[in-house]
């Protein structure tokens, strides 16, 4: 009886929510989707399934896009690189149905990538107007500013010796975990906030770095430069204090490609190009060095080190014995994979712990084989090279700054999804999807272009 009382109660708090999002649409839906993709940490446990705030949104929002296109007739956007993703998608389903070691498991992999993806085609059909681009952008970047800023808190509060108080009837006692993890294979604990873990949150900051400096050079409607610097100080510090390796050569590898696309005209473009051919060696070679002779008792120089000691570094020969035993399944399936979550049954546990996957192309390769791996990447770079020729021309203006930071954010992310995969969470999709939907994009139309 209790549950039929709790399925009534959630039934009317869905039916409020959803009267209170048509009349609200699509700006509530829009924050409402941001709110779900920045807090991946917290999910319900319901039997042998983890679900998350993100997953319960798509579903709702995405009937809202049905209805509301049945009811008012609204356009349902379907553009090409969503094709490309669904592609991926029925890959994976192609794959699990001619693989499944334990069906129930593999299957909910299967619902859940699919929900991402329906992130997307939610995400880019919210956008039905500039403005709404807009909201979007601004949302991402000012909820990111806040979970930089909550993650740095959370790293302050672990370190804070206060002994035992009491809040509102609880009992608090330090260390306090507000969003840290501890880990053997760091030297100290990182932030998360309320991400999954801290390697996402690296990422997520590598990303939300490159948005902020952006539009610190070219601000758009609603976030001035002042804001900006708040960004790029927050999301930079973040970014620092995860000591996430794979999200740190993220933003290293794209920084040149962020300093030859910024300005407006090809010819400062051009000569961008010039200054860094000549003084990246420079740059490389005084960075090595300091790398080598700083003195390691700074947490953060200790984790630069360990890339000029790979070969005794515990967490990468891990990865590189996944790798291998991932890269001896795709031999065996080139071209269909073996469909996804399948790694962990076929390699069980792996030093103390359940086998995982944690690069993107090996990832996708061995779960969906060459065939999902072609329409994974024409996904990305259908939506990334239509962005770039967009700075490279006279069609993005008023709005450069944001398309500049979703542009290369988006590079941040794949490049540090290579070492931590997050295509099972929101983040992506929706950024993805963002920057599928820019003002005078050609995958989608706008009713108006407005400045």
């Amino acid at each position: 009886m209790t549950l039929v009382w709790i399925g009534v109660g959630l039934l009317i708090i869905a039916g409020g929510l959803t009267l209170v999002l048509w009349h609200r649409w699509p700006t509530l839906a829009i924050l409402l989707l941001l709110l779900g993709v920045y807090t991946n940490r917290y999910r319900w446990e319901v039997g042998p399934v983890s679900i998350r705030l993100e997953q319960v949104l798509v579903l709702l929002l995405g009937g809202l896009v049905l209805l509301r296109w049945a009811v008012r007739g609204e356009r349902v956007r379907f553009p090409l690189p969503g094709g490309y993703a669904l592609g991926w998608w029925l890959a994976l389903a192609f794959s699990t149905a001619l693989y499944a070691p334990e069906p129930l498991g593999i299957v909910r992999h299967v619902i859940r990538l699919g929900l991402m993806v329906g992130i997307y085609f939610v995400t880019v059909n919210l956008l039905s107007h500039t403005r709404h681009w807009y909201t979007l952008v601004r949302g991402l970047f000012f909820l990111g500013v806040v979970e930089a800023g909550w993650g740095l808190l959370a790293r302050v509060v672990y370190t804070w010796d206060f002994g035992t108080v009491a809040v509102a009837g609880y009992e608090l006692q330090s260390p306090l975990n507000l969003g840290i993890q501890v880990t053997t294979s760091l030297p100290v604990p990182v932030p998360y906030g309320t991400l999954e873990e801290g390697n996402i949150f690296g990422s997520t900051m590598g990303a939300l770095l490159m948005l902020s400096s952006a539009l610190w050079l070219q601000p758009i409607a609603g976030i001035s430069r002042g804001w900006a610097t708040l960004g790029v100080a927050l999301t930079g510090l973040a970014w620092l204090l995860s000591l996430a390796r794979g999200a740190w050569l993220g933003v290293l590898l794209v920084l040149p490609v962020f300093w030859v696309l910024a300005p407006r005209t090809s010819a400062q473009r051009l000569s961008h190009a010039g200054l860094l051919l000549v003084i990246a060696p420079v740059i490389l070679a005084v960075f090595s060095f300091l790398v080598v002779v700083l003195p390691s008792t700074s947490p953060v120089i200790a984790r630069l080190q360990t890339f000029t000691q790979l070969n005794a570094d515990p967490t990468f020969n891990l990865r590189m014995e996944r790798w291998q035993d991932a890269w001896n399944d795709i031999l065996l399936r080139p071209f269909i994979g073996w469909g996804p979550g399948t790694f962990e049954y076929l390699h069980g546990i792996q030093r103390f712990a359940q086998a995982w996957l944690d690069s993107l192309t090996i990832k996708v390769l061995q779960e969906t084989g060459l065939f999902g791996l072609i329409f994974f990447f024409a996904f990305w770079a259908t939506v990334v090279g239509e962005s770039l020729h967009a700075l490279l021309t006279a069609r993005a203006d008023v709005y450069r700054g944001g398309l500049l930071g979703l542009t290369v954010g988006a590079m941040v992310l794949f490049l540090a999804y290579h070492a931590t995969d997050a295509t099972w969470l929101g983040f992506m999709w929706v950024w993805l999807g963002a920057l599928t939907a820019h003002p005078r994009s050609w995958w989608v139309k706008y009713e108006k272009y407005e400045r």
